[in-house]
């Protein structure tokens, strides 16, 4: 067994029904709460912003409308205040009302007791270049735009569970791609709760869509072409969908979503939604390959169970106004990682031989990253919010700890078991036990191993969550039959971590590997950087691309800011020392070794 001990089962059961049937139809507020709907428009030939019209009846007096200042999934800070511009009121008769801008996100309203006040605004990225540009979150252009919730809706301050109509007054032949609940009206959307509204995303304009069902449930695909025809094998695109869905669907029996919207438009990668998702689309890569986003769709599809459902306790309810610290990102994030390539393998989209080589490639990065013996997944997690000299300006992603974390505790409950039991009974637990109105904590979850498995994981908790403790990789590589072989090879040395600051719109910032190049070179922590070898940097992405196309013995050129002043910096990329790490088999596996690859690969577990 692997730190993990024998407990006698615990079974518990645990469901939350509607109260009563009028509740399956009725959205839950008193008839004289205020009432908040929405109107958003986009104006035939005006690009610069979206124009908001919020009616607010029974509106308390004063009325105090708050834009959040971040989203949940990125952890950083927004400054969404700085899009809102225009705020104006008055009551349903015409009657102008006085705002005051009480904070950088928030307005007052004198309402004078009106019992209906409406409230204007257009919300957007002051700079036109930015605000056309092809992300996949927020922007608005000719032929489409992506409305990003938190950008785009202040809130009544004390009633976000309010429910919410929102009107979508478009351009002629615009359409619209959204998780919100759908009404009669094809221009009207209904949300139970600002929560809901603002976890929603909306894909408007003129898009291919594709329609499918997995796991008995309707899935909904929109596609952002710019107005093109698709150049990729439609065919083959909606199968990786579809076989990604019904995958996930299977590790947890059910799907907790009455259907759920894929948006794919701009670039960048993805983020999660209650039941939708958005992820940057490369018409060029995909005309090659239909599948290239197969990695990212797996992982924002799997975040509707774990983040979205299975959460953190501090992930909800949401106070939007300032940052939200939790230990558990590891899981929310890693262990999201981890299933990505589960559901690849169990979908027959990556062999085998691929799962073995992304888990050997994910333990590489470890091995390389000197902060794993310094920084722990949950102080990783802890720190998202804060600057790169925290933890001493040592850095590593809760997202790869946290991916080897999960693939360590799925070998480990295999293992201990005789493949009975895995890491999917532990996740199928914590849906039927943290899903609803209450997150889990630290504590909660080694509870859930103990009760889905009848394992003790404290010990591996102390050791490589809390702690930093090297991992002994053949111990618990051996229960799946195989074996970690590194070996150290030559790299040209244009080590450099590139971090996503914790306020939107700032540049990305730096982080020197100890004893890199760039350190000796003289990068500090925080270094904002400007350009990589001439190529200008707004997303620690574009740094990396550079970096990863260095040849041995190159110069590497990093224009930066430190302190508001420019600063060149360069260094030569000298060949260093550096592991290479391959799963390799064992040379004769035993039938139990088998099972438990099997296990992990296909989904089967053992019979007891």
């Amino acid at each position: 067994m692997l730190l993990a001990t024998t407990l006698a089962p615990c079974l518990l059961h645990g469901q939350v029904p509607l109260r009563s049937y009028a509740e399956a139809f009725l959205p839950r507020h008193g008839r004289t709460d205020p009432r908040v709907d929405y109107t958003l428009t986009v104006r035939a030939t005006d690009r610069s912003a979206y124009f908001v019209e919020l009616s607010v009846t029974n509106p308390p007096d004063p009325a105090r409308l708050v834009i959040p200042d971040w989203a949940p999934g990125a952890y950083r800070l927004m400054q969404s205040g700085a899009n809102i511009a225009d705020v104006r009121a008055k009551t349903a008769a015409g009657e102008p009302l006085a705002v005051t801008r009480d904070s950088e996100i928030s307005w007052t309203v004198d309402t004078r007791g009106a019992d209906r006040i409406i409230v204007t605004y257009s919300t957007a990225i002051r700079n036109p270049a930015e605000w056309s540009r092809a992300n996949n979150r927020w922007f608005l252009r000719r032929t489409s735009g992506m409305v990003d919730g938190p950008r785009t809706f202040l809130y009544l301050d004390g009633w976000t569970l309010t429910p919410s109509h929102v009107r979508f007054r478009l351009p002629a032949g615009w359409r619209i791609a959204t998780g919100l609940v759908p009404t009669t009206d094809g221009a009207v959307y209904w949300a139970p709760s600002y929560d809901v509204l603002i976890d929603s995303p909306a894909l408007l304009g003129r898009f291919v869509d594709y329609r499918f069902t997995a796991g008995g449930v309707p899935h909904h695909a929109a596609v952002d072409l710019s107005g093109g025809r698709p150049g990729y094998d439609q065919r083959a695109f909606v199968d990786m969908l579809r076989r990604i869905s019904e995958t996930a669907i299977g590790i947890f029996g059910d799907a907790p979503y009455r259907d759920y919207t894929f948006l794919f438009s701009g670039s960048g990668g993805g983020l999660e939604h209650l039941n939708s998702t958005t992820i940057g689309f490369n018409a060029a890569a995909t005309t090659r390959n239909p599948t290239t986003h197969e990695g990212v769709t797996a992982h924002e599809l799997f975040h509707a169970w774990n983040v979205k459902r299975i959460r953190p306790v501090e992930l909800g309810p949401f106070d939007y106004t300032r940052p939200v610290r939790t230990l558990n990102l590891w899981v929310a994030e890693g262990v999201t990682d981890y299933y990505t390539l589960v559901i690849l393998a169990r979908a027959g989209l990556d062999s085998p031989a691929d799962f073995a080589r992304k888990v050997a490639n994910a333990i590489e990065s470890h091995r390389n990253n000197p902060s794993r013996l310094t920084v722990s997944p949950e102080r990783s997690s802890w720190t998202v919010w804060d600057e790169p000299a925290t933890n001493g300006a040592l850095r590593i992603s809760y997202y790869l700890q946290g991916q080897l974390l999960g693939f360590l505790l799925d070998l480990a409950i295999r293992d201990s078991t005789d493949n009975h039991r895995s890491l999917d009974d532990v996740l199928r637990y914590l849906f039927d036990h943290h899903a609803g109105d209450r997150g889990y904590t630290r504590d909660d979850l080694v509870a859930a191993v103990r009760a889905a498995t009848g394992l003790d994981f404290q010990e591996f908790w102390r050791r490589y969550v809390s702690g930093t403790s090297e991992i002994p990789w053949d111990d618990f590589l051996a229960a799946a039959g195989w074996r970690l072989e590194l070996r150290e090879v030559e790299a040209p040395d244009a080590r450099l971590h590139v971090a996503t600051p914790s306020v939107e719109g700032g540049r990305p910032l730096a982080l020197a590997v100890p004893g890199s190049a760039a350190e000796l070179a003289g990068v500090r922590a925080g270094d904002e950087v400007v350009r990589v070898n001439g190529r200008e940097t707004r997303r620690p992405g574009d740094a990396a691309a550079v970096l990863r196309a260095v040849r041995p013995h190159a110069t590497v050129t990093l224009d930066l800011r430190r302190d508001g002043e420019a600063l060149t910096l360069r260094f030569v990329a000298e060949p260093y020392s550096r592991l290479d790490a391959r799963l390799v088999d064992l040379p004769e596996p035993m039938e139990r070794m088998r099972r438990i690859r099997a296990g992990i690969l296909t989904g089967g577990t053992s019979a007891p």
